[in-house]
């Protein structure tokens, strides 16, 4: 029995120290996420409810240390719908500063009864307010 009580130890520490012990250096990159300005949104003019169209929506990429994670939105009441872009960015050394448009696409359904509008969050005024890039929709009822 001592000796089965010796190895459960001997194997529980050596399981701590294998696993607390890392040479990865990708562990010590400093990563946050952040709101990217969206540039454009190429949305229809007319939805049917129920229907699923797919929204290509360009952000800007600050540089190449940036990646997309997610485009986060929120209803708000019954006619506006924001939008705004996710990005992580992951510091680098040789990060290449130049900002760039990115494109995704996200598929969207229309869930809204009534005619309604896109808000996708593009920048702040001088006033710190934000600043949205506005797509109106009108909802046709199939």
């Amino acid at each position: 029995m001592k000796y089965i009580s010796k190895l459960f130890i001997v194997f529980f520490i050596g399981s701590i120290v294998s696993v607390s012990c890392s040479v990865d250096d990708d562990e010590n990159l400093f990563q946050t996420s952040q709101v990217s300005p969206i540039l454009d949104a190429n949305v229809p003019d007319t939805m049917v409810m129920g229907e699923t169209y797919t929204l290509g929506i360009t952000y800007q990429k600050d540089s190449d240390c940036h990646r997309f994670s997610n485009f986060d939105a929120v209803n708000q009441g019954d006619s506006l719908y924001y939008v705004r872009a996710i990005t992580i960015f992951t510091q680098a050394a040789n990060c290449n500063q130049d900002s760039s448009g990115d494109q995704k696409e996200v598929d969207f359904t229309n869930n809204f009864e009534s005619d309604f509008t896109f808000k996708f969050l593009n920048a702040r005024d001088s006033l710190g307010d934000f600043t949205y890039l506005d797509k109106d929709v009108i909802v046709i009822k199939d």
